[in-house]
Parts: structure tokens; C-alpha cells; sequence
């Protein structure tokens, strides 16, 4: 990415500190960010103090020139499918890239002007070859020393003041015992001292502190302004985006690799470098299911189904973003006005060797009226792409998902087949006498077990370093792609699956 950005801090007023003020509520009072008022005021780097008096900055911001990055053009690419991946019209492209006049080369390199903001953990194209690009990551794991051991942290939302004692969860017997959105935590505890006892087997030495956010701004920016986070070699939440935004401005300051378990949100690790988020977006996984269908299916009959809303047209940019449709053998789009379809097989050729059908919609019912009539035609022709929400609907039927051979995008599948599975869930159920929540207990063990691995193996963590890809209990990790390093690292890994004999398959 090539850009100039300038600043420019000017005081407006200042302010006298007040008793209970911290450095979240001025922040939020003045509608700046902690980082630019540490900036402005460096004495208050360890906090604030009653009668303090800070300098309130603002902040200029001016671009000399537009960011742009550079795109390896694919087979099908053409204006249209760069137009709706990227944002950016035919008459900008061109200004960039005046050789596009001639058309599009698959294997071609050309410049994309960013206008608006993107996804800030989204891959970034350059001109660095993937063998390069691993050298170098591989080149800066040798900054690491292995230590004796590791001091990490859990950062949790617990509602310690709502429940007595962690260890309480243990001899409950009764569901209504212990607070709801405690019992979320406390699984996802569970699972990660399952992978904290497995690695001290290994023979890791670990010294582990877990602290209650209590899901507060205030109280977890008191958490981490405490100096015993300067030596952490990983932290592990806060779940919660606000609180994880709040906790991972401090940490950086200090280097600390924090890893964000569960918050979706896109730009979350924006300009905070040593922050991992493990969840991958949905926008990553329909585009890469995008670019899976321009491969194997630009030759068949391809009708796009989706209901006239904001949110479905968004979907349909998304799985349509590879591919040009004036460049496919066959492609139609059926717009459903109602909330479900009166009639489907009347769109499609009967005659036809394959009719692949793109749905890109998450609402349960009309998904569910869809691959109802769908199965009804008794169509074996036909393939069926969905949304990766899908995975979780539990009242969708295995045999219409069979029969109408249904593609997914997913970012980990659960197998109680696979040992490590079952080993887990016997250690679960011994220690807490309950089975684990498969969204908050394997999660636990796969995001605490994949980063202490790697802790160990390499003695420190960086998003610049390379990262040994691997699939887990329920999640699977791929974190090395070209990005923006100003921002912290996103989960990158998509796979496409498929059901086939009533069993999950992977197809990709």
C-alpha cells in the first residue's frame, strides 16, 4: 500500500482532572482516542491523578495523495468483478491502469485505488512473491528467546460479584445456580485449561492470572494499566469489542500480543499492530466461495436467487465479486419480492447438464422454503451455494443438504470422530460434569492451545512472524497473507465443505 498521511496536534483547551476521572471517561468526554491524549500528555501514561491538568488535542488529518495497493488479476477478472470486490468504478481504474484499456490478463498486476475504508485485517496484494513473503516472517521468529516460563492472562467477562467463586461452577449441579453469561466464560475457561494442563504436560511452564472484566470499560482499563501487564507474553480476551479495543491501545504500547476469541468486528485491529482476531469474517469467506465457483462452475448454468434488501444485495456483491457475468456461459438473477418463494423450477433448465444455484441469504425460513422446493424438483444436476451461517442452522435437513449437493464456506468443522475431540470432551466432562458448549468450551481450547503452542515453539508472538497453519478441535488458524502491518492479524482460514452420504466433507 503506497500513501502519504499527515498529522497535525493542536491544544484547544485543557482540562483539570477530576476524582474518579480515568483516562477512558476523558477519552469518551472529549470524543478522542486514549492514544492521541498519551500522545499529548505523556505524564498520564500510567494513568490519571485528581487535580491533574491535560491538554485536550485535536487532530488534523490530511491525504496528499490517494492509497492505492496492487491486485495480481485472475482468470474472469474483469471491470465488473474489480468494481464490485474493491469499490472502485471502470473511469478510476483506468486512471491508474491505462493499460486496462486493451482488457484484462489473468496474471496481469494493476493498481486499486482505495477511496474507502477498507476491512482492516482484509489481505493486501503486493508485489512480494509467498516464498518471500515467508522468508522474511520466518527471519524475525529468530528475535525470540525461549524462556524458562510464560506468564499469560484470560481476560473474561466472569460477573465475579454476581456468583461467589470461579470454583463454584464445579459443584453446581442446578443451571439456575450460577449467572447466564457467566456460565459462557466459565466454559470457555474450561476449555482453556484443558490446552493449559495439555501444554504443561508437554513441559511448559506457565504462571496464569485470570481477571474478571466484569464486561466494564472502567474496570478493565484499570486491569491493564497495572504494571503487572508489562511482562505478559500473551493475553487472551476481553471478549467484548469495546473492552478489547480499550485493553489492546494500552498493551501495545508495551508490545504485548493480545488475541481478540470472539468479536466479529472488521476494524477492530485497526492501527494496533501485536492484536490477533480469531474469528473470520464473513465477507472473507463468500468471496473466497466466490472465487471457487468462478473456477470449477463459470461454465454452467448459474442463477443467483436473493430477496430485493440491503443485506441480501450486499451477500450477492460478495459471491458474485469474481466473476463477470456478462463473460459467464449462463447466468440469471431471480428477485423474490416476498418473504418466501412461490416457485422455483420454472427459472431453471430442465435440460441443462448442471444448474448451480447461488442463495446468498441468512434468513433461516427463507433459506429453509428454498431448499425445500428445490428438493422437491428431484433435480441430481443441481448444485447448491450457500451463506456460511448455514453450518449452524440444526433444523435444516441432512438429506435436502445431500441431495441439492449444498457448498459452504466454514472456518472449521467439529468431528467427534477425531481423537483430539474425544479426548477433549472426556477431560471437559470429567472436570466440569457437564458437556462443552461447542461455540464458547472448543473455542476455549483451540484459540488458547494454537497461540500457547506457538508461545512455546518460538518463545515470543508477532503478527509479523510466521505462523504454522492448523486445524483444531472446531477452528482452524491461517494467519500468514500479506496485510497492512500498521494493523493487527485476522484469522484468514476458509475452507469450502460440502455434504455428501450425510457426512460434512471438505471439497477445496
Amino acid at each position: 500500500m503506497i500513501f502519504s498521511l499527515s498529522w497535525a496536534v493542536s491544544a484547544q483547551q485543557t482540562h483539570e482532572v477530576q476524582s474518579g476521572e480515568t483516562l477512558y471517561s476523558v477519552s469518551k468526554k472529549y470524543r478522542v482516542t486514549i492514544s492521541n491524549l498519551v500522545k499529548a500528555n505523556p505524564n498520564a501514561n500510567r494513568g490519571l491523578r485528581n487535580g491533574m491538568s491535560i491538554v485536550i488535542p485535536i487532530i488534523h488529518e490530511s491525504i496528499d495523495t490517494v492509497a492505492y495497493f496492487i491486485h495480481k488479476v485472475r482468470p474472469l477478472e474483469s471491470f465488473f468483478s474489480i468494481s464490485n470486490k474493491f469499490g472502485v468504478n471502470e473511469e478510476q481504474l483506468l486512471e491508474f491502469n491505462p493499460q486496462l484499456s486493451d482488457g484484462f490478463r489473468s496474471g496481469m498486476r494493476i493498481k486499486v485505488p482505495q477511496f474507502e475504508e477498507l476491512d482492516a485485517t482484509e489481505a493486501v496484494e503486493t508485489e512480494d512473491s509467498d516464498k518471500d513473503v515467508e522468508k522474511s516472517r520466518r527471519k524475525i521468529n529468530a528475535k525470540f528467546k525461549k524462556k524458562e516460563s510464560y506468564k499469560i492472562a484470560l481476560m473474561m467477562p466472569l460477573y465475579l460479584d454476581k456468583n461467589d467463586t470461579i470454583e463454584a461452577y464445579n459443584n453446581l449441579n442446578e443451571g439456575d445456580q450460577i449467572y447466564k453469561k457467566t456460565r459462557f466464560a466459565l466454559d470457555f475457561y474450561s476449555g482453556a485449561k484443558i490446552a493449559i494442563d495439555t501444554m504443561r504436560k508437554a513441559g511448559m511452564s506457565l504462571d496464569v492470572h485470570v481477571f474478571d472484566t466484569n464486561n466494564d470499560a472502567n474496570h478493565t482499563f484499570d486491569l491493564v494499566a497495572q504494571k503487572e501487564f508489562d511482562d505478559m507474553d500473551l493475553v487472551i480476551g476481553p471478549f467484548y469489542s469495546k473492552n478489547f479495543k480499550l485493553a489492546a491501545e494500552i498493551l501495545s504500547r508495551r508490545d504485548v500480543p493480545i488475541v481478540a476469541p470472539l468479536s466479529t468486528k472488521p476494524n477492530l485491529l485497526e492501527k494496533i499492530p501485536n492484536a490477533f482476531q480469531v474469528i473470520t469474517t464473513p465477507k472473507r469467506q463468500v468471496t473466497y466461495l466466490s472465487d471457487f465457483i468462478a473456477e470449477h462452475y463459470s461454465d454452467k448454468n448459474i442463477t443467483l436467487v436473493r430477496r430485493d434488501n440491503d443485506k441480501e444485495n450486499k451477500f450477492a456483491d460478495w459471491m458474485m465479486s469474481a466473476m463477470d457475468t456478462s463473460e459467464l456461459f449462463s447466468f440469471q438473477e431471480v428477485l423474490v419480492e416476498a418473504a418466501i418463494i412461490d416457485s422455483i423450477h420454472h427459472h431453471l433448465d430442465s435440460l441443462a447438464e448442471t444448474n448451480v444455484l447461488l442463495i446468498p441469504s441468512q434468513d433461516k425460513s427463507f433459506v429453509t422454503d428454498m431448499l425445500t422446493k428445490l428438493n422437491v424438483m428431484r433435480d441430481s444436476n443441481m448444485v447448491v451455494f450457500g451463506m456460511p451461517d448455514w453450518y449452524g442452522y440444526k433444523d435444516l435437513d441432512y438429506n435436502y443438504l445431500d441431495h441439492l449437493n449444498v457448498h459452504i464456506p466454514n472456518s472449521g468443522v467439529l468431528s467427534y470422530e477425531d481423537s483430539l475431540t474425544q479426548y477433549f470432551v472426556k477431560e471437559f466432562q470429567e472436570s466440569t460434569g457437564i458437556d462443552p458448549n461447542q461455540r464458547f468450551a472448543f473455542s476455549g481450547f483451540d484459540i488458547t492451545y494454537y497461540f500457547l503452542s506457538l508461545l512455546y515453539e518460538n518463545g515470543g508472538l508477532s503478527t509479523d512472524m510466521y505462523m504454522e497453519p492448523n486445524s483444531l478441535l472446531n477452528m482452524s488458524f491461517d494467519y500468514n497473507y500479506n496485510r497492512n502491518e500498521k494493523n493487527g492479524s485476522r484469522n484468514q482460514f476458509v475452507q469450502i465443505i460440502t455434504y455428501d452420504d450425510l457426512e460434512i466433507k471438505r471439497v477445496d
